[in-house]
C-alpha cells in the first residue's frame, strides 16, 4: 500500500505533494474567513456535516498554508470473495481517476486538475479503498464538484477501460519477470495459500485482467462507493463549516450501502526456508519475514525506532556486519509490511551475489537475533532526535497529516495525537525498545526465509523449487 505518513524520512517526503511553506505572507487566510477559535489550529476535532457525516477535522491557519486535503476510506471486502475477479478494484480505481464522466472527457479532466494545481488518488487495499483529493483553497468548490461527479457517475467507456486494462497488464507482466517480484509472490503464496487474498495482492494470472468487464466495474463501483461506514478526514486551509459542506457535496447522491464485518484472516508465518530457482536471474533476492502485532495495538513507533536503528546506513548492526565486516554490497533494508490491517509483517530484504546468498541469509538471521536480545544503543539518542525533528516538520504538510489521522482513526486509536507524534517518539528510550524486542518482536526461530535466484549452491537445507506451484511439496 503506497502512502506517506508523519514518520517518513525526508527522502520519502519528496514523493508527496507538499504545501509551499515559503509562500508570501499575503496568502495567509483571514480570521473572519475561517470563523474558528484560535485553539482549533492544528487540533484534531471530530465534527459533523449538515447531512450527518462525521469527520476528523484539523484546520491549519498559518502563513503559506493554502492547500486542503480530503481523505475518505471506503470499506471493501472484494479481496476476500473467491467469486469476484481480483483485478476489478485496480482497473476500477484507475478508470475512475482518469476516465472522465458523462460531461467531461479524460483529457479535459486531466487539464482541469493540472490547471488548478490539484490532484487525487484512489488506492485499493484488502480492507479499504483510500480516496484522497488535494487542492488550493481558491478552487475548493469547483474541484469538489468535479470529484463528486466523478464518484457518482463515472463513464466507464469501454474504449478507455480497454486502454487501462492494457496498461495494467503490461505493468504486471513486466513486474512478474523480476526476481524480486518472484520472491514476494513466493512468500505470499507460502503465507496465504491459494486464497482470494493471495490472488488480490498478487494477480498471479494476468488473464483475470482481460476478463474484467464494464458490468463488473459498475457492480464494484455501486457496492464500494456508498455513504455508509466511511472514515473521513479534512485538513488544511479551511473552516469547519466549509469542510462539512465540502464533504456533503463530495458524497451527494451516493447510495446507502451495507457494511460487511471485517474479515478475520489470521496469517501464520511458518518458520521455513524456501529457495525458488530462477536460472535467468542476475542476483539472488532474499526476504526474511516475521509476524508483528497490528498497529491497532499501538507501540508501532517503538517498532519503527528499533528497526530503523537496526538497519541504519553507516552505523546500524545490519550495515556494519554486511558491508563493513563481510564486504557484501549493502542493499538490504528492514521495514514493515502488511497483507491487511490485522496482519503486519517485519521484513528484512535485499539482493546479493548468488554465491554469497545462502551465507548472507543465515548471517542476517544471526545478526537480527543478537540485536533483538542484546542491542547496543549507543547511537540511539541521535537517531531518535533526528526522527523527532523530521516528524515535527512533517506535520506542516497538509496531506501527510491527513493520512496519519486517517490511519489512527481506522486503528480505533485517538486521532488527536497525530500533530503530536513527535512527542510520543521523543519519550522512547532504550529500555522501551529492549522490552518490546524481547517480548513482542518475533525471535529468529519464528522467521521465514524466502529467496529467488540463479544458483542452488548453499541452499541444501532449504526447500528448493523451480516454480511457485511446487510449494505444496515443501
Amino acid at each position: 500500500m503506497i502512502r506517506c505518513f508523519l514518520i517518513f524520512a525526508t527522502s520519502m517526503l519528496l514523493s508527496c505533494q507538499e504545501d509551499d511553506l515559503s509562500a508570501d505572507a499575503n496568502d495567509e487566510p483571514h480570521p473572519a474567513e475561517f470563523k474558528m477559535l484560535p485553539e482549533e489550529n492544528r487540533s484534531v476535532i471530530l465534527a459533523t456535516t449538515p447531512r450527518g457525516h462525521t469527520f476528523h477535522f484539523m484546520p491549519i491557519y498559518e502563513p503559506g498554508v493554502t492547500d486542503i486535503t480530503i481523505m475518505i476510506a471506503w470499506p471493501s471486502n472484494w479481496a476476500y470473495e473467491a467469486s469476484r475477479n481480483p483485478a476489478v478494484p485496480y482497473i476500477g480505481t484507475e478508470t475512475l481517476l482518469s476516465g472522465g464522466t458523462e460531461d467531461i472527457s479524460p483529457k479535459e479532466l486531466n487539464e482541469f486538475l493540472s490547471d488548478r494545481n490539484s490532484g487525487g488518488s484512489l488506492i485499493p487495499t484488502a480492507d479499504y479503498v483510500y480516496g484522497e483529493i488535494n487542492f488550493p483553497k481558491d478552487y475548493r468548490e469547483e474541484v469538489i464538484k468535479l470529484a463528486s461527479d466523478t464518484l457518482r457517475s463515472p463513464k466507464f467507456d469501454p474504449r478507455w477501460v480497454h486502454r487501462i486494462k492494457g496498461s495494467i497488464r503490461q505493468n504486471m507482466q513486466s513486474a512478474h519477470l523480476k526476481t524480486e517480484t518472484k520472491m514476494w509472490n513466493l512468500a505470499r503464496k507460502a503465507n496465504l495459500g491459494d486464497s482470494p487474498l493471495y490472488h488480490f495482492l498478487t494477480l498471479p494470472d494476468p488473464r483475470v485482467i482481460d476478463e474484467v468487464s464494464v458490468d463488473m466495474l459498475r457492480q464494484w463501483h455501486k457496492q464500494t462507493f456508498t455513504q455508509s461506514g466511511l472514515t473521513i478526514v479534512v485538513t488544511g486551509a479551511i473552516s469547519r463549516q466549509d469542510a462539512g459542506s465540502s464533504v456533503d457535496t463530495l458524497l451527494f447522491d451516493l447510495p446507502k450501502g451495507r457494511v460487511s464485518p471485517p474479515h478475520d484472516v489470521n496469517v501464520t508465518i511458518k518458520p521455513q526456508t524456501v529457495f525458488l530457482h530462477v536460472p535467468e536471474a542476475e542476483k539472488t533476492t532474499i526476504g526474511i519475514l516475521g509476524r508483528l502485532p497490528p498497529t491497532s495495538q499501538g507501540n508501532d513507533l517503538t517498532d519503527l525506532l528499533a528497526l530503523s536503528h537496526f538497519s541504519q546506513n553507516g552505523s546500524g548492526p545490519l550495515f556494519s556486519a554486511l558491508r563493513t565486516e563481510q564486504r557484501v554490497s549493502y542493499g538490504f533494508q528492514a521495514r514493515f509490511g502488511d497483507y491487511n490491517r490485522k496482519n503486519r509483517l517485519l521484513i528484512i530484504t535485499g539482493a546479493v551475489a548468488a554465491d554469497q546468498a545462502a551465507d548472507v541469509a543465515a548471517d542476517i538471521a544471526e545478526i537480527y537475533e543478537e540485536y533483538r536480545l542484546d542491542p547496543n544503543f549507543e547511537t540511539l539518542a541521535d537517531l531518535r532526535n533526528g526522527m523527532v525533528n523530521q516528524t515535527q516538520k512533517n506535520v506542516t504538510h497538509v496531506n501527510i497529516v491527513a493520512q496519519t489521522i486517517l490511519e489512527l482513526a481506522l486503528d480505533k486509536r485517538d486521532p488527536k495525537i497525530a500533530p503530536k507524534l513527535h512527542n510520543e517518539l521523543a519519550k522512547l528510550h532504550s529500555q522501551d525498545l529492549k522490552s518490546r524486542m524481547k517480548t513482542v518482536v518475533p525471535p529468529k526461530s519464528e522467521l521465514a526465509v524466502f529467496a529467488a535466484g540463479p544458483s542452488k549452491k548453499g541452499w541444501s537445507d532449504a526447500c528448493v523449487i523451480s516454480k511457485i506451484e511446487a510449494l505444496d511439496d515443501c
